[in-house]
Parts: structure tokens; sequence; C-alpha cells
């Protein structure tokens, strides 16, 4: 059965004394009779965001009629405790079980002990404007800023970027990771940390660790005795094992064997004449401020 409709199905469940929330979302295809695209979100306290990616699906069953067993499952042991779950999303036709939807990394809780993660330096809020927030934190003796951007893209949906500046040069981490809010953004803080791998030369690489939180509202009378304000959920929406910054590192620990390269006494030089190995980047920098379209090359994440 084809239909032009797109259906929502709704699931709750309880984890750790805080509700949770998944959504199958079912789509048309336009342009493909009887093709549905499925994409599954996730609500957790005031935030809803995106999971796995979709999968298009052809039915010849009423897409109004599906039936889908959504569960958690914790997979082993994690620091912090009882955070890690593994998510499945199985769709069920005419007897037949299909799996949609599989994440073994879904990490979310209530009030976790971030301190039992041994070695962990944690940043700490410093600045907070009404679209953006500054971390500062310590990553291998390096003296970090870490930006959180919040833009608004429609009412109640919300682009999120991180940043991180360091002795004057950063980049971006990730940008545009879009949820939708029942609050202010205000509301939300976040929670981010490092733990050090061990490297050559030592301080050189960390695991990066990007938390989201927002207070812990409960309907529930037994637990109205307990103030808002001292409780929260969490929820972890980015990481990095590969994150490289340090201070003061020595490189001479890499061996008698390394060969480090020595600066040209004519360089630094100003670039006119000389082939770019990158033609399309070149023609971009030569690009008229002022030209039409040129607004592209100065977003603001």
């Amino acid at each position: 059965m084809d239909t032009q409709e797109t259906m929502v199905y709704t699931y709750n469940l309880q984890v750790g004394f805080a509700p949770l929330q998944f959504s199958v979302l079912v789509e048309p295809e336009a342009d493909q009779p009887n093709h549905y695209t499925l994409s599954l979100s996730m609500k957790f306290g005031h935030v809803e965001r995106a999971l796995c990616d979709p999968v298009t699906l052809r039915l010849s069953i009423d897409p109004r009629r599906l039936d889908f067993s959504v569960f958690i499952f914790p997979p082993r042991t994690c620091l912090p405790a009882g955070c890690l779950y593994n998510l499945r999303v199985w769709l069920q036709t005419a007897g037949i079980d299909h799996r949609i939807f599989s994440d073994n990394d879904l990490w979310i809780g209530r009030d976790p002990d971030f301190l039992s993660v041994g070695d962990a330096s944690f940043a700490v809020l410093r600045n907070a404007t009404q679209d953006m927030l500054i971390y500062q934190g310590i990553v291998g003796r390096a003296h970090v800023s870490f930006i959180i951007r919040w833009k608004l893209v429609e009412v109640g949906l919300y682009g999120l970027s991180l940043e991180y500046e360091a002795g004057g040069a950063g980049r971006t981490l990730f940008k545009d990771y879009y949820m939708r809010l029942d609050c202010e953004p205000q509301i939300v803080s976040f929670m981010i940390y490092v733990i050090p791998v061990t490297s050559t030369p030592p301080g050189a690489s960390h695991r990066l660790r990007f938390w989201l939180r927002t207070p812990f509202i409960s309907n529930s009378p037994a637990s109205s005795a307990v103030s808002q304000s001292e409780s929260y959920i969490y929820q972890r929406i980015w990481k990095s094992d590969d994150f490289k910054i340090g201070a003061g590192l020595n490189f001479d620990a890499l061996g008698s064997k390394v060969v480090m390269g020595v600066r040209d006494p004519d360089s630094p030089r100003i670039e006119r004449d000389l082939p770019c190995l990158n033609p399309s980047r070149r023609r971009s920098l030569r690009t008229p401020t002022n030209a039409i379209g040129s607004s592209s090359l100065s977003q603001n994440f």
C-alpha cells in the first residue's frame, strides 16, 4: 500500500530513573512508489537528536500499521559506570524480523560519576553569552579553550559546533550538529574532558569527550523532594580518540633515527608566481572579497 503520509512511531523507556523516548519517522520517497525512508531520533530530557543513518525500505504493507521492537542493554562495564548502552531497533513484518537500526556507542545517564574516570582533566566554563560558551582546560600541559556555538536554524531547532583554540591557533572539531530543544539553549551546559593516551613524545595524544547536560525533571511525586538543580541527565554526543596537542613536546624522544627539518632562511615568502598544487583552492582565494557569493568564505560557525 502506497501512502504519502509521514508516520511517527514513538517508544518510551526508563533508564536510570530517567525517561527516554525513541521515535521512528517513516517518510515516503516522492519519486519511488512504495519506498520509505526510516530515520531514528532520541529524546532525553530537553534534547532530541538524530541517531544512526536513515534507512530506505520498500514496503508492500501498510506503513501506518508497522510494529517495531526498540530496546537498549548494557554491553559491558564502562566509565563512568552505568552510562554505556547498545541500541537495537527491529521491524516485524508478517512474522519476519528485520534489524533496522543499531548503535553500540550510546552514552546516556543521570548524574554519572565522572570523577571515577582516571587521569581525566576537566574543562571549566569561563565565559557564556546567549549563543556561545567558552570552556578552558589543560591538555598535555597546553592551555586550551573549547568554544561552543549555538546557531538557530528554525524555531526549536539548533545547530551546535565545537572549536578549540590554543596559543593563537585552533580549528573546528565539529559543526552543524542538529538538535531540537524544548528549552532555551542557556539551560544546556556541557562536560568536556580529556584522558591522556600513551604516546611518543609523552603528552601528545589524548582522548577527548564531549557530553551535553540538562536539568533532570521528574513527574514523580516521590522525586519532587529532590531539587532539579541537584540532578542532571547527560548524553555524550561527540568524541575523539586521536586529539593531538601538547606543550613543550620533546620530539627528540622519537629516537636517534629521526631526521628533523630545518627551515629555509628565505622562508616564509609571499607566494606569487609558483604554481598552486590545489588549483580550485587557489581560485577561491583570488576571488575578490566584494564579489557575489564571496560571503561563503567567511562563514560564522
